[in-house]
């Protein structure tokens, strides 16, 4: 007989992804509107970006009807690791590259809206790569 798992782990993962939605977008918003350096206020800024969907996100896996299998569960949150890693890499890339963006933004802001990207990629890895090894412990 197997146990299904999906459902109490889905229901850990909603509300842990609902709490850091709601750190990210009141911390972010108040750093957006009352940074100090035009780097601080684009880390604020794309936190307070990142929160809002993790929110939707929340909100929208709460008012599913049924919660998807064990092994659906799983690969979807192994896949959203991968894409997590994808993120860092990017923000890391946006830190150090700091790209020309034709005067849209500066190099400061660049480098603080990738810094922001680092710790939502990195904070959503912990998440979905924790709840993935709760579906399937490895040794």
């Amino acid at each position: 007989m197997t146990v299904e798992l999906a459902p109490d782990v889905s229901r850990h993962l909603t509300r842990r992804l609902t709490l850091w939605g709601g750190v990210s977008v009141v911390g972010g918003g108040l750093l957006a509107l009352r940074g100090r350096s035009a780097g601080s206020r684009a880390f604020g800024l794309q936190n307070a970006m990142w929160g809002a969907i993790d929110v939707v996100i929340a909100g929208v896996s709460t008012l599913q009807s049924t919660p998807p299998t064990t092994p659906k569960l799983r690969r979807l949150l192994l896949i959203n690791t991968g894409l997590d890693v994808a993120y860092v890499a990017g923000g890391a890339h946006l830190i150090v590259r700091t790209p020309s963006f034709r005067g849209r933004i500066t190099a400061e802001q660049a480098r603080g809206h990738g810094a922001a990207v680092v710790v939502q990629g990195a904070a959503l890895f912990v998440l979905d790569l924790t709840h993935a090894r709760q579906l399937h412990p490895w040794p």
